[in-house]
């Protein structure tokens, strides 16, 4: 099944695309979607190809901050139906919680969670499908933005964790976040106090509220997804934290975990087969675009030692992790060099 995202996650593509030097109908082109496509924000798009066309314009333009842009220039309203709602909730906790909860009305590849422990609070997020360093920044960039500014600017996290490096300008990042930076860490999400979430929305209303809740639940049905979906996203999330326990999934999703095991049943899955499919995913996506160490991968899906992942990677894969990182380090290289092959004349 293709995974597909809302036209609304390249709002303002043009604008930023110019901005930055690039031909948008151009760099469309390359990525096979259609400038039309972008003229609705609610129609469907693949994510690999919108997640290509951002990682592409950033390479193209030598802006490696291209996602945060696109997220300077975007407004609420660009969330589509869960921004009345988001408008309404009475602080930044419960902003992000609204965000966590209707993720999947805002797009189907966002993967969100927030917990809070010791006085700290602490907002993963995530990309399910092919995971591109600037997705990931528009969407904790559009986040930090959207929270900080229904609270009247009285909300900004402590410090912002990227999976991927450092780019060599980090004059926008500091901008937009407007707090320490860590890149090269084992999750990519938002620190902050619990407390700092108790800043109040001045706009919030209570009754509508209730009303933006009711009416968006009507206008999708399925806003909070099958409990399947649900634990699929939640997973992707705890297993780099170690927490990838059918017990602690069974906790984020406010269910029994007997409960959870006979739903996933009925919805023709189990807990065992959803983590392997995570698992599987996440490797090949840190073993594709992040420069960790092998150990270090091991870690952040869930083995103790390297040994041990590697052994089940083989198992999976075919081949040993190491080895398919050089193939496709090769095979990526080889791609890169046909595209930029001069065409003979004819």
């Amino acid at each position: 099944m293709v995974i597909q995202v809302r036209a609304a996650a390249l709002t303002n593509y043009f604008d930023v695309a110019r901005f930055v030097g690039l031909d948008p109908y151009e760099m469309l082109r390359r990525a096979k979607i259609s400038p039309t496509a972008l003229d609705d924000p609610d129609n469907l798009l693949p994510a690999r190809n919108a997640g290509d066309l951002l990682h592409e314009s950033a390479l193209e333009s030598d802006c490696q901050h291209f996602g945060l842009l696109l997220a300077e220039s975007r407004s609420l309203a660009s969330l589509g139906p869960i921004s009345l709602l988001l408008s309404h909730q009475g602080t930044a906790r419960d902003v992000l919680e609204a965000m966590v909860r209707y993720q999947k009305v805002m797009n189907e590849v966002i993967v969100l969670s927030i917990e809070e422990a010791g006085g700290e609070a602490i907002l993963r997020a995530g990309i399910s499908g092919a995971y591109r360093p600037q997705s990931i920044e528009l969407l904790l960039g559009m986040t930090c933005r959207v929270v900080s500014e229904l609270v009247g600017g009285r909300w900004h996290p402590d410090c912002a964790h990227f999976v991927h490096p450092a780019p060599d300008d980090l004059s926008v990042h500091r901008r937009v976040f407007q707090c320490p930076l860590i890149f090269d860490s084992d999750f990519n999400g938002l620190v902050c106090s619990s407390a700092s979430l108790d800043a109040p929305n001045p706009s919030a209303e209570s009754v509508m509220a209730r009303h933006a809740q009711r009416y968006l639940e009507m206008l999708v049905p399925d806003a909070i997804g099958s409990v399947t979906e649900r634990a699929r996203r939640t997973l992707f999330l705890l297993l780099p934290a170690g927490r990838a326990t059918l017990e602690h999934l069974a906790d984020n999703l406010d269910l029994h975990p007997r409960s959870l095991q006979r739903t996933l049943e009925k919805e023709g899955k189990t807990f065992a087969t959803l983590l392997n499919e995570v698992r599987r995913e996440l490797a090949l996506r840190y073993l594709s675009t992040s420069t960790h160490s092998i150990t270090l991968i091991a870690h952040m899906t869930g083995y103790a030692t390297p040994s041990s992942f590697t052994r089940w990677f083989a198992a999976e894969f075919g081949m040993a992790p190491a080895q398919w990182r050089a193939e496709e380090r090769a095979d990526a290289g080889e791609r890169a060099r046909v595209e930029v092959r001069p065409q003979l004349p004819a």
